[in-house]
């Protein structure tokens, strides 16, 4: 028996699938959300209908989560909140684990999700403000020239950056670059900013054990940075960070077999 856990992200759709009987994954795909509705899914109903074979995936035992779940069903398939998909994302993937704290950064949004005995005793999601999101990362790593990877890796000499906002970041940041700032400082910089406005979030729900799922769980410098502002005694990753969720949606399929 194959089962699909869907993702669907605001940047990225994430489809993995399980073999039941053979206790590994079989498939994992991720796909740009853009090109994910244009040419695998259309929306009738406010229902939304995939394309299963043209995606070589079956089309039962299936279940969604993710920034899209917000607004649309997705038809034929169980639907979980995305809190609960990257709990139970990471009991799966971390199977020994019962007390830690959960940040998933993702595109538009940041969740924070304390674990307790094994039980989700807390969360905070933080969708108000983009300067707290993946997106920031992407604008300020396009403004700057530079990839992604790159700007993941830059710790020292940070730059001071002063605005709380995602739009007068990036008037800042040229204004750092006009003064002649260098940009691996640049880059350290930002990264000690968002490390700086997540802070707050994981005090409130501070565990010793510190687990990062999502794209920016390869961020070097957010690791660094949040590792200098609160005392973590651990902060580790799961093999799969970026399909975390939707890993969560099998763990959920499995629990009700």
């Amino acid at each position: 028996m194959i089962l699909t856990g869907i993702d669907l992200g605001s940047r990225f759709v994430k489809i993995i699938c399980f073999d039941l009987v053979k206790k590994k994954f079989v498939k994992k795909e991720i796909i740009d959300t853009v090109e994910f509705y244009k040419n695998y899914a259309k929306v009738k109903n406010n229902k939304l209908s995939v394309d299963f074979n043209k995606l070589n995936i079956p089309s039962t035992n299936i279940c969604s989560t993710g920034y899209g779940r917000n607004n649309i069903n997705l038809k034929r398939a169980k639907v979980i909140n995305e809190i609960k998909a990257h709990y139970l994302g990471v009991l799966f993937q971390f199977k020994n684990f019962k007390n830690f704290t959960i940040l998933d950064v993702g595109g538009q949004d940041t969740k924070v999700i304390k674990v307790k005995d094994g039980y989700i005793d807390d969360f905070i999601m933080n969708d108000k403000c983009a300067a707290s999101t993946g997106r920031f990362l992407e604008n300020m790593a396009n403004v700057l020239g530079v990839t992604l990877n790159y700007l993941y890796n830059q710790i020292k000499s940070p730059v001071n950056l002063n605005s709380t906002c995602a739009i007068f970041g990036e008037s800042e940041v040229i204004g750092k670059i006009a003064e002649g700032k260098k940009i691996s400082s640049i880059c350290a910089g930002i990264n000690l900013s968002l490390a700086k406005r997540i802070a707050p979030l994981l005090n409130k729900l501070y565990s010793e054990t510190l687990i990062l799922t999502g794209g920016v769980s390869e961020n070097r410098g957010i690791i660094h940075f949040l590792n200098k502002l609160i005392p973590f005694k651990k902060i580790l990753k799961p093999q799969e960070p970026q399909f975390n969720g939707a890993i969560g949606c099998i763990n959920s399929l499995i629990i009700e077999k």
